[in-house]
């Protein structure tokens, strides 16, 4: 499943931010959520465990985009329908189960998700 979260920064300023839900709910009623960020050719240091490219999904315009999985979450429904009350949910299709996998994968592998969110192992 796909969201976008609109972020309000420190100058007040609101932009969409694309979060992904990777796992399915868990025991204690959250799922595991992991930001989306775009690669900028200036950037040098970033979470390279799972590249996406342009066209994965219909969100993804710039060339290269990085599952931010330092950034991630655990969320729960009430959680969810909160930011949509809000209005600061913005709901896109469902991602593809390849798309999904890879970044099941890339949470597994990447040394910047903290282990307190390894437990949503069991959940994908």
């Amino acid at each position: 499943m796909f969201r976008g979260i609109v972020d309000v920064a420190q100058d007040g300023n609101k932009y969409r931010h694309l979060r992904i839900v990777i796992s399915h709910i868990s025991d204690d009623d959250r799922a595991l959520v992991i930001p989306i960020s775009t690669v900028h050719k200036e950037m040098t240091r970033y979470d390279r465990t799972c590249i996406l490219k342009k066209g994965e999904h219909s969100f993804l315009t710039e060339e290269e985009s990085y599952a931010y999985y330092a950034k991630a979450q655990a969320l729960t429904q009430k959680d969810l329908n909160e930011l949509d009350r809000l209005g600061l949910l913005i709901k896109y299709e469902d991602a593809s189960s390849e798309l999904i996998e890879k970044l099941q994968k890339g949470a597994k592998q990447s040394p910047h998700l903290e282990n307190v969110f390894k437990k949503y192992f069991d959940e994908f």
